[in-house]
């Protein structure tokens, strides 16, 4: 359907603008090249993946597509040399399929918010032993899930059997905690393939930070070997090379930006235009981030503090820069210099980050890479997601370093400016409330009785 409303609405584009003498094949070519942008952008914004709460999320992703593949498209016949159309008619071509894509691809996700299939989903936690992450995924957004959260009882052979056995059966998404034991785990895991259930795993910097094996033989004994939270040689080398070409590229284009914001910043309060702080980045080396000043000179003669919502040591510029994210523009120099890469885990304090580092199991392992502009957690965590479940992303990241998803979280990064979503999340006061002691014997209660009506029928 995404290539039938492309089609119709270049050859649509092309009749209004009175462009009716272009030959089928050659029309193709810009169809075909758009076509395949398009696609490329709509698998990087998960326009593929069925989504049934994000009706606002599909008409951002689907409006940064569509530009993206006009302007790349522009690119590619102005490169090679195809002079078929004028910029009158390329616009208005672009004119009416802009809003015929981003119309088609909010209504289908209207149809499948409101009608498409909704999973069964059934959490299995230890009674003992809980998980916050299983309390987030029960408690989170829906997503088009049924959820059921059991959680039981692993002396309980009988209730244990009852929930593999018997329960498993009626759903189809199966979700293990992470405090499950091992042998209830296997036998979960073996019966959920049996019956042909997806499972999913929930997880923890434990199974993460060692994620990827390779079989090989030692003599004769099969050998999995573990790769932990580092990037190979190569690896570093296409990173590196793409950093340097991404902020080389990126400063040159927002020169204008720079200027137009050192301006702003000067009239607007006393000090400097720039402001410099000691951050950590690979193996805990400290480094001086760069940014646009946002605060006033003195914000912190009373010491190291994190900014507050309504801080007023943020001056009326400074919430405009803030809001945009122009204030990090100047860290760019940052990765020129190689203190910094576009993607990785946050450039965190010292002060604060030797306080994670105590607190926070595992907190350091994010330093087995270059502190990033952007980054897997900052996309994909919230405002109030905890450290140690931002660590989590930021592992998960390392370990499945690609250039693809470099250039994922870039495309993503964007889009988020415009998602309230980003700033919400699963907040400590929540947490608490559903790890009380009265909750939590709810929660065992309607496992009890569920299991009971099962064998009852």
């Amino acid at each position: 359907m995404d290539m039938l409303v492309t089609a119709g609405g270049f050859l649509l584009g092309g009749f209004i603008a009175g462009n009716g003498n272009i030959t089928s094949g050659q029309a193709n070519k810009y169809i075909l090249v758009f076509a395949g942008f398009l696609v490329f952008f709509f698998t990087m914004y998960d326009l593929y993946k069925v989504k049934t709460d994000e009706v606002f999320n599909s008409a951002v992703s689907t409006t940064f597509s569509v530009i993206f593949s006009g302007v790349l498209t522009f690119i590619v016949s102005f490169a090679l040399q195809w002079n078929l159309l004028s910029i009158v008619v390329w616009l208005c071509e672009i004119g009416v399929l802009f809003p015929m894509l981003v119309v088609w691809r909010t209504i289908a996700a209207i149809l499948i918010k409101n009608h498409g299939p909704k999973k069964k989903c059934l959490i299995i936690e230890n009674m003992n032993s809980t998980s916050r992450l299983a309390r987030k995924l029960k408690y989170a957004s829906n997503l088009g899930r049924e959820t059921t959260y059991y959680m039981i009882d692993e002396e309980n052979p009988d209730e244990v059997d009852a929930i593999i056995n018997e329960k498993i059966q009626s759903y189809d998404l199966i979700f293990i905690s992470p405090a499950i034991s091992t042998d209830v785990y296997h036998r979960i895991m073996s019966r959920a393939f049996i019956l042909g259930k997806e499972v999913g795993v929930l997880a923890n910097l434990d199974s993460v930070s060692t994620f990827h094996g390779t079989i090989c033989q030692v003599d004769d004994t099969p050998v999995i070997e573990k790769c932990g939270a580092n990037m190979t040689r190569l690896q570093r080398v296409i990173k590196r090379a793409f950093d340097i070409v991404f902020s080389l590229v990126l400063c040159i284009i927002c020169l204008p930006i720079f200027l137009v914001c050192a301006i702003l910043i000067k009239l607007d309060s006393k000090g400097p235009v720039f402001y410099k702080q000691k951050r950590y980045t690979i193996q805990k080396k400290e480094f001086e981030v760069y940014k646009f000043r946002t605060m006033v000179a003195d914000a912190e003669k009373n010491g190291a503090q994190f900014a507050a919502e309504n801080d007023p040591r943020i001056t009326k510029v400074g919430k405009i820069l803030r809001a945009t994210r122009l204030d990090e523009l100047p860290q760019l120099l940052n990765i020129l210099s190689g203190s910094m890469s576009v993607v990785g885990p946050r450039p965190e304090r010292p002060v604060f980050a030797d306080d994670f580092s105590k607190h926070v199991k595992d907190y350091d392992m994010r330093f087995c890479v270059k502190a990033g502009l952007t980054g897997y957690a900052q996309i994909y965590g919230k405002y109030n997601t905890r450290v140690s479940d931002k660590i989590l992303m930021d592992i998960i990241y390392i370990v499945n370093y690609s250039l693809l998803l470099d250039l994922k979280i870039i495309l993503l990064t964007g889009k988020t400016m415009f998602m309230k979503s980003a700033t919400e999340g699963f907040d400590e006061e929540k947490d608490r409330e559903m790890l009380s002691g009265e909750n939590e014997e709810k929660r065992r209660e309607e496992t009890v009785k569920d299991v009971l009506e099962e064998e009852k029928q």
